[in-house]
């Protein structure tokens, strides 16, 4: 049997980014969010200070 839903996160997908420090991680974006979008939202999170969880 598949996992639910969660409500909250319908129309989302997560997207693999890299952050300006080079370091990779996943972010969760719109669903059909572009790539280049994806690393632009994962830059501005970085310059803000919210930084991956390890």
């Amino acid at each position: 049997m598949p996992e639910e839903s969660t409500p909250d996160l319908l129309g989302t997908e997560m997207r693999e980014v890299t952050f300006p420090d080079h370091s990779r991680g996943i972010i969760l974006v719109q669903a059909g969010t572009p790539q280049d979008d994806a690393e632009a939202v994962a830059a501005r999170m970085w310059s803000e200070g919210r930084r991956p969880v390890p």
